[in-house]
């Protein structure tokens, strides 16, 4: 390796930092650092409104990006072939399972049978949440979620029948190849219990295991309803999204769900003197703050800011009683038609909008989860809790990435080893027929492998995909000249057969002999040239199949033999070195490809990660824009002002994201570390990352 090349790499990837570091004023991204550095997992949903404010501009392609023709049919294939609908459909539970258990010592453990069933999901999951008070009909606000009458345990008496967390994984009723996962959560507040920080626990779990939260109580949203969801205030005790996090509730909005609020025996109307009120103009109504400076309004008010903080996406259901009071004890059996309309009515819309709008489960950054990595993930939270521990986001997302990217590299190369094998009869005429296939493969692993990979900050997976990839096609090249030499030895054989014939019966010891011996010779030599698919070792076996029978012509006194012998000996050792060097280049060739090949995919992967954290921080600075009015207008100006700062950071934040200098820093890091093990970029990789400067610039 080449001392001042590989210099001059790490001076290029660091001027590009400090260029970025002076251009925004921003910190660079580490690997702690998951906001900014998470991959993602393709999603072509670009249905999601994103506010049309001075302050918030759409994502666009890249200004340095060569999007040409060539690009985008390439794109489209890739996508095509990562986004292939799975041919194993999901198989609906026939009923649900305990999740997490919670023993009468309010002891958390987790259910070996579930966690297994969600390892099978390897489809998108939808993940639908229920909290509340105990006995409110959560379950069976679940059961009709899940479209069954029966599933979710109802029960009859005051008792609590849910006990820690069930779950029950469907087929999403609207949305192909992904999964609805619905989780029914232990009421809060059971008398039974006795240990209110059990509560706590349940709830911070459904908050991390779900894409939606339904909260369901009875009756009004009054300040008992309210006061019902004190954990809210509590979650910086049991929540953090970082491991280092000065404000911890700050960045909740980042990683909770959606929140939706089912109010269950709804009796009022929804009115404001003469206007009538919408669902969820009643509901941020509800959570306007009220004015004065005393202990209870504070405690009453920072309810409704958490609320408000922390749910950036919040919507109102109300529902009539379900049926006359003689029916609720027997639930399950009650049929459709004994429901009351207007309930059945309620119950359909807060249904459409749960399997139309609740969205898929993701990581920060974008990254769609599986049921195998939720699975992960609830592992991972429970065990923390277990040890006594508060749960980190950040640590859990951390870990899963390991599992998951090392996974990805295997399921990549495994991807490319079964292609191979499939497509490559050998021996191959050619190293660059071989090369040909290698190269179609080496793109689909790669694609896999980033559709699946996320946070590999320091492309430490991507480069061992890489090495691995490029120790898979040696390994192919080796048994293809393996295949050759025995295929080139084996048609000698069979070529040379009749010569050993007239050995034996002394054919070449007669007069005209030697002549005899050159005229076979030939014919030998012309047939082998002619006989197809020998492969690349053709003529180096043929080298050495003569220098053996050179000491037979010698013996026969064949001189002109002899020559022709030495001859074609020259004719082929000159072919052999001409091939070895060809060889070496088309080597340093493939190397370079290769990189590129890797460039390439991961600067597309890195512009829709860039799409998705603009997403993010749009809907981010969406919500804090509409909060610092809302303060403002309530005469709240000290939180507005500490709002205000919340704004300023995030609007940093996406300037950040919106400069491209930290996607071509990542581009370098990957040619910088590449060049390490793939000698035939040592001397290409500072053109790469130039060219990829010039770009930008």
């Amino acid at each position: 390796m080449q001392e001042d090349a590989v210099l001059r790499i790490g001076q290029l990837c660091q001027e590009a930092k400090e260029m970025a570091q002076q251009e925004t004023g921003d910190k660079w991204p580490t690997a702690t650092n998951f906001w900014q550095d998470d991959t993602f997992l393709r999603n072509s949903d670009t249905s999601d409104s994103i506010p049309q404010h001075d302050d918030i501009s759409q994502a666009n392609s890249s200004p340095w990006h060569d999007n040409t023709d060539g690009d985008t049919t390439q794109q489209q294939e890739d996508a095509a072939w990562v986004e292939a609908p799975s041919p194993h459909p999901l198989s609906p539970m026939p009923a649900p399972l305990c999740l997490v258990y919670n023993s009468d010592s309010n002891k958390l453990s987790l259910n070996p049978r579930a966690l297994a069933v969600l390892r099978g999901i390897t489809q998108p999951v939808v993940v639908v949440a229920i909290a509340g008070p105990y006995r409110t009909g959560k379950s069976f606000l679940m059961n009709r979620l899940a479209e069954r009458r029966t599933g979710f345990p109802l029960g009859p008496t005051v008792r609590a029948e849910t006990k820690g967390i069930w779950m029950w994984c469907l087929p999403h009723p609207r949305q192909h190849g992904v999964a609805l996962v619905l989780l029914d959560t232990e009421g809060l507040g059971d008398p039974q219990k006795g240990d209110n920080s059990n509560d706590a626990w349940i709830f911070s779990l459904a908050l991390l295991f779900s894409s939606t939260l339904v909260y369901n109580s009875m009756g009004t949203i009054d300040q008992q309803a309210l006061d019902q969801l004190r954990l809210v205030t509590e979650l910086t005790n049991h929540i953090r999204v970082r491991v280092e996090d000065e404000d911890p509730a700050a960045e909740f909005s980042r990683v909770f769900p959606s929140f939706v609020w089912a109010v269950r025996d709804f009796t009022l109307q929804l009115r404001e003197g003469e206007r009538l009120l919408t669902e969820d103009e009643y509901l941020e109504d509800a959570l306007r703050l009220k004015p004065g400076n005393g202990r209870v309004v504070q405690e009453h008010n920072e309810m409704r800011r958490c609320l408000r903080a922390f749910f950036t996406h919040r919507k109102l259901f109300v529902l009539e009683r379900p049926t006359a009071d003689a029916n609720l004890a027997r639930l399950e059996e009650v049929q459709e038609d004994e429901l009351q309309p207007r309930f059945r009515q309620q119950a359909d819309a807060f249904c459409q909008h749960i399997w139309e709008k609740a969205p898929v489960k993701e990581l920060p950054g974008g990254r769609q989860v599986t049921g195998t990595m939720l699975a992960s993930l609830v592992e991972k939270y429970v065990a923390t809790i277990v040890k006594g521990e508060v749960p980190c986001v950040e640590s859990t997302v951390t870990a899963l990435a390991r599992t998951e990217n090392t996974a990805a590299v295997a399921a990549a190369v495994a991807e490319y080893q079964k292609g191979m094998e499939q497509d490559l009869v050998l021996p191959m005429d050619s190293r660059a027929t071989l090369v040909d296939v290698h190269r179609r493969w080496e793109r689909h692993a790669v694609t896999l492998f980033l559709s699946r990979a996320f946070a590999d900050n320091e492309r430490t997976y991507q480069c061992q995909l890489m090495r691995e990839l490029e120790a898979a096609k040696e390994e192919f090249c080796r048994r293809n000249e393996e295949e050759s030499e025995q295929r080139c030895q084996a048609v000698l054989r069979e070529l040379w057969q009749d010569v050993e014939h007239r050995l034996q019966c002394g054919d070449y010891a007669a007069p005209g002999g030697a002549q005899l011996f050159q005229d076979d010779l030939c014919r030998v030599l012309e047939d082998y040239q002619w006989w197809p698919e020998k492969g690349v070792k053709a003529d180096a076996v043929l080298e050495v199949f003569l220098r053996e029978h050179e000491p037979l012509a010698q013996a026969l006194h064949a001189i002109d033999a002899r020559l022709v012998m030495m001859e074609r000996q020259r004719e082929a050792a000159a072919a052999k070195e001409a091939a070895a060097r060809e060889a070496e280049a088309a080597c340093l060739k493939e190397q370079q490809y290769s990189l590129e090949e890797h460039c390439r995919q991961l600067e597309q992967q890195l512009l829709e990660e860039q799409r998705l954290r603009l997403k993010e921080q749009n809907r981010l600075l969406e919500h804090r824009l509409k909060e610092h009015w809302t303060l403002m207008e309530e005469g709240y100006k000290h939180e507005a002002e500490k709002m205000e700062l919340q704004i300023k950071q995030l609007r940093e934040e996406k300037k950040s994201t919106e400069n491209h200098t930290w996607i071509i820093s990542a581009l370098g890091l990957l040619v910088n570390v590449a060049s390490l093990f793939l000698p035939g970029v040592i001397g290409k990789a500072v053109g790469i990352v130039g060219n990829m400067m010039q770009r930008k610039l």
